[in-house]
């Protein structure tokens, strides 16, 4: 029920979903004040928004809560990759494993991988949209994992979750983590504090593993003519925003354990 609430929510409040909703309806109710009002506030929506880095603004902030770590544990027991790097619909359509602007997280999980032979890990990542498939994000980072050569044998796949909370409950039932042992999360950063916060709130300690950015980390003031790529910024952050939201007040999230990365007790491990 979440899942499906959670969705109906998003298709009907994305930024520019609401916004093309306050124009056209504006429009048709045009003879009346209420919807010359609603015109004008979606067409100044979309003049801010669009103009205005206003997107690139709040994913600096998402992206900024957990700084990419300096000092890596010398040992560590696990790692948690979660799903969202694969255009799954269009990598079945097609046949060929099609990844977006997430695809550091697989790429960083390789690399930690490498830097912890002995670890377990853990890709978490299943079909998060409503079109039934006949794959899953976890079957088709197998596929590319294999034939560029990566070693899957040590690799254990969750392909049921259809979001951040699922990553967690499923991948905690595969491999019943011990309280004393070290996993990293590798997550996107913009992602990041969402997904620490649902793992944290529930049980399983895990240290931040920001893979892939967004933006360059600075804030921005002067507008620009980059409509679309303002808009899109803006329709991630606000997602971003309402699963927190979302997470926070259905319990899921506790704030409290959100706040800080856990301490690496050790030195680098020369990453």
């Amino acid at each position: 029920m979440f899942f499906m609430l959670s969705k109906l929510f998003w298709v009907l409040f994305a930024p520019m979903t609401f916004i093309s909703f306050l124009i056209a309806g504006g429009f048709l109710a045009r003879r009346y004040k209420v919807g010359r009002i609603a015109m004008g506030m979606g067409i100044s929506l979309l003049l801010l928004c669009g103009f205005f880095p206003i997107g690139n603004n709040l994913l600096v902030y998402q992206e900024n809560q957990f700084p990419l770590l300096k000092n890596l544990p010398p040992k560590v027991d696990g790692i948690i990759v979660l799903g969202g790097s694969i255009e799954l619909e269009r990598s079945v359509a097609r046949g060929q494993v099609q990844m977006n602007e997430h695809a550091p997280r697989v790429t960083e999980m390789m690399a930690l991988a490498k830097l912890y032979p002995k670890a377990k890990i853990v890709f978490s990542g299943g079909n998060g949209r409503f079109k039934e498939t006949s794959s899953s994000e976890a079957k088709e980072t197998d596929k590319i994992l294999k034939s560029v050569g990566f070693d899957t044998s040590r690799m254990v796949y969750e392909g049921e979750s259809r979001n951040t909370y699922e990553n967690f409950m499923f991948s905690k039932k595969l491999v019943d983590p011990k309280p004393n042992e070290i996993w990293l999360l590798d997550t996107s950063a913009f992602h990041m504090k969402r997904a620490v916060g649902i793992f944290r709130s529930n049980g399983w300690d895990v240290i931040p593993y920001p893979a892939g950015y967004l933006t360059d980390g600075n804030y921005e003031f002067v507008p620009n003519f980059d409509v679309l790529g303002n808009m899109y910024k803006l329709q991630i952050a606000v997602k971003e925003m309402i699963g927190m939201m979302a997470y926070t007040l259905t319990g899921k999230i506790k704030l409290n354990e959100v706040t800080d990365p856990l301490p690496v007790s050790s030195g680098p491990a020369g990453h």
